[in-house]
């Protein structure tokens, strides 16, 4: 107990800080009664989301921003192995920095056109997208990225572009990140490892599913889809995934019986399942919950709270596009996640 004082202390206390920032639901439903987009983003000026405002005119990336901002805090009051742990969490932005980059280049679309969806946070971020945006083609995206993690999985998968596209390279550079990031935790002691693979064992599994149910409408074969997704997760087995993927929907929720979801997808095929994973993203947020309210030295308190932090940017940004569209608050509150008040 007095080791997990000594390298938690610190961030804990940081931590209960930057949690206090957050709207929580209160300060969502609150943003649901304004009655435009543009009321909201002034009532959003107000709040610690105030110096992302600007940036949103301009970007759907704005919110990154913030998590820019928390995120380098937390990285900054933590040490090996947890610090690098984190880190390396909060690199799935880079990532999807890498896929915009990917997409861009593929269709000869103007560097400039990219750079307004690209995330480099200094003291995070380990490449620089603006400038690997300058790439003449794939093949030289590559080349760029040289000894940097993402490069040997691109360079694995190059030669599949020829017949199945960028989309050959950015899921073989999603699926790698992901597998580091899992090997990552387990770097850490055992009782961290255990509540930080707890938490990413439910993202692994609801990224898991919503890529399962993309790749049937995209009539991709149940080997494809195996291959496509990932071998970690919480309560997503090998023989579930297996099974998921040779079925279209139909089927889930006798699938996924004996785990937390069975439920929370019963009518995924009657609504879609982007309109039924709002109730996985609760389940998330809830075990962050849990999480956050107990024992308070340990790597779920940073992971939780980022976590929390990303779920609430996913609300906000639901939030305003249905404002956008006059979508009544009682309809959106519907469709938001954090459970946190």
């Amino acid at each position: 107990m007095a080791g997990d004082l000594r390298r938690y202390a610190l961030a804990n206390a940081r931590v209960r800080g930057l949690l206090s920032t957050l709207l929580g639901r209160s300060g969502l439903e609150s943003l649901c009664t304004y009655p435009s987009t543009a009321a909201a983003l002034d009532a959003l000026a107000h709040t610690p989301y105030g110096g992302t405002v600007d940036a949103l005119a301009t970007s759907d990336h704005g919110f990154l921003n913030r998590l820019g901002e928390v995120g380098r805090t937390v990285v900054n009051v933590l040490h090996d192995p947890e610090r690098a742990f984190v880190r390396q969490y909060l690199l799935h932005h880079e990532v999807r920095s890498l896929k915009v980059i990917i997409r861009g280049i593929a269709r000869r679309l103007p560097r400039q056109d990219l750079l307004a969806f690209l995330v480099a946070w200094p003291g995070v971020s380990t490449v620089a997208p603006a400038e690997l945006a300058a790439a003449a083609d794939l093949r030289d995206l590559v080349e760029r990225l040289g000894d940097t993690p993402y490069a040997t999985a691109m360079r694995a998968a190059l030669h599949r572009v020829d017949t199945a596209g960028p989309f050959a390279l950015e899921v073989a550079l999603e699926i790698d990140y992901y597998e580091r990031l899992w090997a990552n935790a387990a770097t850490l002691r055992p009782t961290d490892r255990h509540r930080a693979q707890r938490l990413l064992g439910i993202l692994f599994d609801i990224l898991n599913l919503a890529w399962i149910s993309r790749y049937h409408a995209l009539q991709l074969s149940p080997e494809e889809i195996l291959n496509y997704t990932l071998r970690q997760g919480c309560w997503i087995t090998p023989d579930i995934r297996r099974f998921l993927a040779e079925d279209h929907g139909a089927a889930w929720p006798a699938a996924l019986t004996r785990t937390p979801y069975a439920g929370l997808l019963n009518d995924a095929s009657a609504r879609g399942f982007d309109a039924a994973a709002v109730a996985l993203w609760r389940l998330l947020a809830g075990e962050v919950q849990r999480t956050l309210a107990g024992y308070p030295f340990h790597i779920g308190v940073p992971l939780g709270f980022l976590l929390a932090q990303e779920i609430e940017i996913r609300d906000l940004r639901i939030l305003l596009a249905a404002k956008a569209i006059a979508v009544p608050p009682a309809q959106i509150l519907e469709h938001l996640a954090t459970v946190r008040q």
